[in-house]
């Protein structure tokens, strides 16, 4: 083993002074690396004897005490610094700190080429690979028994924090909590978040992360804040074959990383991410078999009770069912790729559908969900002796409460709508789950403003849009609406939505008016001008309802 003090005792060497962190005299040095960029120190190593001409310390006194910090956090073994090129000494403040952490600090003479360093060094502690090597097949053997018995996320944590003597947390893509070792440790207590059901770590807080670090496949050394103490913490991603799964968080509680404990992080992360393939297969699986039995029922396919009971599922055949979709949009960056979109919005749809099925086992025992592309298909058993609007009002706080859940789960922006078909008996599904697709289609372009919609609200439309063409729509509503478009358009006007308004309130001024939130005099006006710009007489009855209609085809399809 190579210590720092042996280090130092090399013939080579003995002209080199240690000038700070004599404390830290018998840290092992495993490896040899040279830095002079500022942004390479998440490349560096536990137990690296770093090299440098301390050109990015320049002569600021925070960012050499904020490097010198950061060294400590990775567990390096010595910092070796020659001057007097571009920095003139080591400064006092320097050197008292690496003093506090025990780090350190070697001055290089001016004479020293740092390839020869390197070279000596390396010769030296080749001798230390054989062992490392034996060290990382016992470690990987360790991984292979728990993935192979099927051990799951909290044998991995308990496994990894056991080898690296610390504690460890499994976040997946979104930071929400897969498993902890421990879950009594105060640090894990006091720095996961817990929102609803789940649990996420508040990546949030750590303001200094490379962008996309996630795709560097190397643990970074970030610091956390817990009762005022501010505590080191590895962060390794998780990432194979262009798929991220997610991290894995190691609280440099007990005491700093080894280079051992790095081989058994990264062989942690490959158990992690096997068992997260795992899970995503059965969860895959599962759902297929979902989606396959819910698409013969909601296209019809079950054609009566018999043939119902044959399927192994827990529909009570005695209850009525309503069809709810959620429609899930996610609100990605213009910049990412068709690809890495597809990625998150896959990833999203199998937490949700995992954490929704778990939410509603004891909250909804009638509720049946499966997912398909961007959506969530809900079935709601409800009591047929339940009156009509006891029903609805049922539905609604359902469809309500899921919504809010669903919103708060994860870290990404998405926008969320829920509709509902008709409450029918179990073999007439297939027309609730039409009628919700129809409102979908209704919605399309609209900014949905509202975020639960019942097909009955929309069933006028509905029969509009089915048997009435959009040429035919269009014809309609430009031969009593033309010139009322038209004059809105080219004065910037308002015409068209007062016309509406007036017609929603019967014709009635004084309700339109408060309304429309004008005065009363100032509506008068504007209908004066709408009467003379329609091709019809607006107080004629069957004119109202023709008017009306056109609005609504104008809505529908302009």
């Amino acid at each position: 083993m190579l210590t720092v003090k042996n280090f130092l005792q090399l013939t080579p060497f003995k002209t080199f002074q240690l000038v700070a962190g004599a404390n830290g005299i018998e840290n092992e040095i495993t490896g040899v690396n040279i830095l002079d960029n500022p942004d390479a120190s998440d490349w560096l190593s536990a137990g690296e004897l770093l090299i440098t001409s301390g050109y990015f310390f320049s002569e600021n006194a925070e960012i050499q005490k904020r490097f010198i910090q950061r060294f400590k956090e990775i567990n390096c073994s010595a910092i070796c610094i020659k001057p007097h090129i571009y920095l003139k000494g080591i400064p006092e403040s320097m050197r008292r700190l690496a003093d506090e952490l025990a780090l350190p600090i070697i001055e290089i003479p001016y004479g020293i080429a740092f390839s020869k360093i390197m070279n000596i060094v390396m010769a030296e502690i080749s001798g230390r690979m054989n062992e490392l090597n034996q060290a990382s097949l016992d470690i990987h053997s360790q991984f292979f028994e728990i993935s192979l018995h099927g051990g799951g996320m909290k044998k991995i944590a308990s496994g990894l924090a056991k080898m690296v003597h610390n504690p460890v947390v499994l976040v997946d893509a979104d930071w929400s909590v897969a498993a902890v070792n421990d879950d009594e440790q105060p640090l894990i207590q006091g720095t996961i978040k817990k929102t609803g059901d789940t649990l996420t770590f508040p990546i949030q807080t750590i303001t200094d992360l490379p962008t996309d670090f996630e795709r560097i496949q190397k643990p970074i050394t970030r610091a956390i804040f817990f009762e005022e103490k501010e505590y080191p913490c590895v962060i390794m991603p998780v990432y194979f074959d262009t798929i991220h799964y997610g991290f894995i968080l190691v609280y440099q509680v007990e005491r700093p990383l080894t280079d051992l404990d790095y081989v058994a992080l990264e062989n942690g992360s490959m158990a992690f991410a096997l068992e997260q393939m795992r899970l995503f297969e059965i969860e895959r699986t599962e759902n297929r078999i979902r989606r396959d039995f819910f698409d013969q029922l909601l296209s019809g396919q079950i054609k009566d009770l018999d043939a119902l009971s044959a399927y192994d599922t827990t529909i009570d055949p005695t209850l009525n069912y309503t069809v709810l979709i959620l429609s899930i949009q996610t609100i990605g960056h213009e910049a990412d790729s068709l690809m890495k979109k597809k990625q998150t919005e896959d990833r999203l749809m199998k937490s949700l559908l995992s954490s929704l099925t778990t939410y509603a086992a004891n909250r909804f025992p009638h509720l049946h969900l499966f997912s398909r592309k961007n959506q969530l298909v809900m079935l709601l058993g409800t009591d047929p002796k339940l009156s009509s609007l006891k029903t609805h009002n049922e539905i609604s706080d359902t469809a309500e409460r899921i919504r809010m859940y669903l919103e708060q789960q994860g870290q990404s922006e998405r926008e969320i709508f829920c509709t509902i078909g008709s409450t029918l008996p179990i073999l007439e599904l297939s027309q609730s789950f039409e009628e919700a697709k129809k409102v979908i289609q209704l919605l399309e372009d609209d900014t949905k403003e509202e975020k639960i919609y019942f097909f009955n609200d929309f069933y006028f439309d509905s029969f509009l849009v089915d048997s009435i063409s959009k040429e035919q729509g269009k014809k309609f509503y430009t031969h009593y609406l033309n010139t009322l478009l038209a004059y809105d358009k080219d004065n910037k006007t308002s015409f068209t939505p007062t016309l509406k308004a007036y017609l929603a309130h019967h014709l009635n001024i004084a309700t339109t008016s408060r309304a429309l939130f004008i005065h009363r005099n100032t509506l008068l006006y504007r209908i004066d001008k709408i009467k003379g710009l329609l091709p019809v007489d607006l107080e004629q009855e069957k004119n109202t309802f023709a008017l009306q209609l056109a609005l609504k085809l104008y809505e529908l399809y302009d």
